[in-house]
């Protein structure tokens, strides 16, 4: 019975001591995340201790933030100048976090606010002879990086995106929600794939999309390394050829790719009549 006992602690213990750590680990990443939005380290410190509080004093927030007292006061008041805390006005001074959800939305709003200006800026800094001068062949490396690029040509198409894609990780959740929101704007899409389910997610996402199944730079499917991975085109100007590569790490592999959103560039012209030729092969006779 004892040695029950004492196995029944033992696990109490150790249960405890996850959660304790579970409990660091979430409150270190929540506040790295507010640091990441702007917040300063002390402001980030103080909210996610008066959210775990709900309410308390400065000697509260103090002990639970790991911020010296004095500067507890500061960082609360930049936090509710931005509507993220509130202020008792008693003795001693009391202080709430806003609703977590009522606080993200409030600092989506300020983001939104401030990339809708700076929308507004950028043009503007921009020289006549910027378009002239980024004529030509871009690179960019790596997953993340080409689906991204796959994801913002995609956005800027106003009449035809023409599509091959043979890896799936390619086909990210930002690359499919611009497929889908292309179909929305009315975008004539055409899919081509060796892949069943790369054509099914395009299929769900944008029924009215012009799926086919194409072999044409491929023997086999999954594609090998060094083979073309993604092509996309945009109203016929905009172009990115991406191909898979073996990284260095074993049995890994990562992309690159080269684009253009220069309608001059030879590689735009050259490819126009391949991707057709692919698309139509992949039709039923």
């Amino acid at each position: 019975m004892t040695g029950t006992t004492v196995s029944t602690m033992d696990e109490d213990a150790e249960d405890s001591d996850a959660d304790a750590t579970d409990g660091a680990d979430l409150v270190e990443e929540t506040t790295s995340v507010l640091e990441s939005l702007g917040f300063t380290e002390y402001e980030a410190r103080c909210f996610v201790a008066l959210t775990r509080l709900g309410q308390g004093t400065a000697r509260e927030v103090a002990e639970v933030a790991g911020v010296p007292r004095p500067r507890v006061y500061d960082s609360v008041e930049q936090l509710q100048e931005r509507g993220l805390a509130d202020v008792q006005d008693a003795q001693p001074r009391r202080f709430r976090a806003a609703d977590p959800h009522d606080a993200v939305e409030t600092v989506r709003r300020e983001y939104g606010r401030r990339l809708d200006r700076l929308d507004g800026l950028l043009p503007r800094l921009r020289s006549p002879r910027s378009r002239e001068e980024s004529a030509g062949m871009w690179v960019v490396e790596g997953n993340e990086a080409v689906s991204d690029r796959l994801a913002a040509l995609a956005a800027d198409a106003t009449e035809e995106l023409l599509v091959v894609v043979a890896v799936p990780a390619l086909l990210t959740d930002e690359f499919v929600d611009e497929l889908g929101a292309a179909a929305d704007r009315g975008v004539s899409i055409t899919l081509a794939s060796p892949g069943g389910e790369i054509r099914d997610s395009v299929t769900t996402i944008a029924p009215d999309a012009d799926v086919v199944e194409t072999w044409t730079w491929w023997e086999e499917y999954p594609i090998r390394a060094g083979e073309i991975s993604a092509i996309l085109m945009a109203d016929g100007d905009e172009l990115l050829v991406s191909s898979e590569l073996e990284s260095d790490l074993p049995g890994v592999e990562t992309h690159s790719a080269v684009w253009t959103d220069d309608e001059r560039a030879p590689l735009v012209g050259v490819m126009r009549p391949l991707l057709s030729n692919a698309i139509a092969a992949g039709r039923p006779t």
